[in-house]
């Protein structure tokens, strides 16, 4: 093999050169920071919960509980609409019939399944009533719920220098009652009823029923809220993200009667000075990055992260400029704030994985002889296709022993054969099948339709893709017409700068 042309370069930049981490260890720095946003996964908060005493239980606790609440009314109107009917919380007289009454004139309640809703006692039973059904005297407003909800489940972001203040809005959205011995609600995933609805807030009112446990789980943890011990006397309360899976236990015994609202983040607040803000330099994630940062070996000249997100988000919406990275949920706005605490450009894009060699002409020699508007695949074409493709193999080993290009080739995950990184966050598109029709293909879809962010650099991926949403749809055209749909993934975007230009602060 012939020797490498020496050039003549300035002193630091063959130090510089001299300073690129080994493909060991880069992977290993790269697995490190991949278990450091697992675990911030892990303990980020996806759901939060607490206890209103009522004020009779109050007294006798004295100080040592939060501001308590006065028994619970409701009101509604029997099922023929004839008179009125009114029920106080926790009830006071066993012989007080106005609670079976409220079991009697709700309606059955269904649960969402795709576009429809479906009745299936196996699988949901409860009553409900609608909120132009009922009235009542709790307001969880006056219990500072909304201040918590928002504090950890959509603490504030630092955006463009100024401080978002996620404020949350609340929409009560139904009154439920699980009864013994057979309610239930199996493992489920709420239906979102609004692209900017984050989550939903439970508020389970004073009626002694046994069984009937919360359960609330994302990304392998579990979230056991047992209310049955405190059911009789005590407001009981849980807010979640709308992405977790959570089901409702049989319950055995007795009412189980709760309100439910829905949680939607509203525009932001601006202020010039942070007030709550997430103090990401508290964060074992901020220190792992910051450590990265500071090795001249990592990217010593630049380079891309991507991070998929860990939440599904609704990121192909009409509306996804004002949704997305405010909306950001536990872990990814974490990931987001530690990365721009420590300057990095950080940006929450699409990304589509394309790994189907049909959808382009740039077939591999193992793939099976087709024939199209483009022919078949010949035996020389073949073997051409062989030849650039082991050239190119060999290039690249060749790449990895020269300590000045090393770092280009370094890869923690294969994604597949083309990912593609959208310019911006944008809605669902239809592409322009008549277009479409001369290009053919998918990567002529992509890059005819759907605007591409160019990175000078390679990208190193963290993570592992989850949560799909529908990027865009076409028209296919062979043999038959057919319609062919793409899909993305949201990603938190950083790019890194050369090492001489990171201004990382010890």
């Amino acid at each position: 093999m012939p020797k490498r042309k020496s050039t003549t370069e300035p002193s630091g930049s063959n130090k510089e050169a001299k300073s690129f981490l080994s493909k060991d260890k880069f992977r290993k720095v790269c697995s490190q920071l991949e278990k450091t946003i697992v675990d911030e996964k892990n303990s980020s908060a996806f759901v939060c919960g607490g206890t209103i005493p009522i004020k009779d239980e109050a007294a006798k606790l004295k100080n040592q509980i939060p501001k308590p609440s006065n028994p619970v009314t409701i009101f509604w109107e029997s099922k023929d609409g004839s008179h009125a009917k009114k029920l106080v919380l926790p009830l006071k007289d066993p012989n007080d019939d106005s609670l079976r009454q409220l079991v009697a004139d709700c309606e059955p309640a269904s649960f969402g399944k795709g576009q429809e809703d479906v009745m299936d006692p196996e699988y949901r039973k409860a009553g409900k009533l609608e909120p132009s059904q009922f009235a009542t005297s709790f307001h969880f407003m006056d219990f500072g719920l909304q201040e918590i909800i928002e504090n950890i489940l959509a603490p504030p972001l630092d955006l463009e220098k100024k401080v978002a203040s996620r404020r949350i809005e609340t929409e009560l959205y139904k009154l439920n009652v699980y009864s013994g011995p057979s309610g239930l609600f199996q493992k489920h995933v709420d239906t979102p009823r609004s692209k900017t609805q984050i989550g939903s807030l439970v508020v389970c009112l004073p009626s002694a029923f046994k069984g009937g446990n919360l359960i609330v789980r994302h990304n392998g943890k579990e979230i056991d809220f047992d209310w049955e011990h405190q059911s009789a006397d005590v407001i009981q309360w849980a807010a979640l993200y709308s992405d977790c899976e959570h089901e409702i236990k049989t319950i055995t015994e007795g009412e189980r009667i709760t309100l439910t609202y829905n949680l939607y983040i509203a525009e932001p607040l601006e202020a010039d000075a942070p007030i709550s803000l997430i103090d990401a330099k508290r964060l074992a994630l901020y220190e792992e990055l910051k450590s990265i940062l500071q090795n001249p070996g990592f990217m010593p000249k630049g380079g891309v992260l991507g991070i998929f997100c860990s939440h599904a988000y609704p990121h192909t919406a009409s509306n996804v400029e004002t949704l997305l990275p405010r909306g950001l949920k536990g872990a990814d706005k974490t990931v987001y704030a530690a990365l721009r605490s420590l300057g990095i450009k950080v940006d929450v894009l699409p990304v589509v994985i394309d790994d189907e060699d049909s959808y382009t002409y740039e077939v591999d020699e193992e793939d099976e002889e087709f024939v199209g508007s483009v022919g078949a695949i010949t035996e020389e074409y073949k073997k051409e296709k062989a030849e650039k493709k082991a050239k190119k193999e060999a290039e690249k080993r060749e790449a990895e022993k020269s300590p000045e290009r090393s770092a280009e080739y370094l890869e923690y995950k294969h994604l597949g054969r083309r990912v593609h990184v959208g310019a911006k966050l944008q809605p669902h598109i239809v592409a322009d099948s008549n277009k479409l029709e001369e290009e053919g293909g998918l990567l002529a879809t992509i890059k005819t339709s759907w605007p591409r962010s160019e990175y000078s650099r390679p990208i190193t991926w963290i993570a592992n893709p989850q949560h799909q949403e529908l990027a865009m749809s076409y028209m296919a055209y062979g043999n038959e017409y057919s319609q062919q749909t793409v899909y993305s993934y949201a990603a938190i975007m950083a790019v890194i700068p050369p090492y001489t230009e990171r201004q990382i602060s010890n």
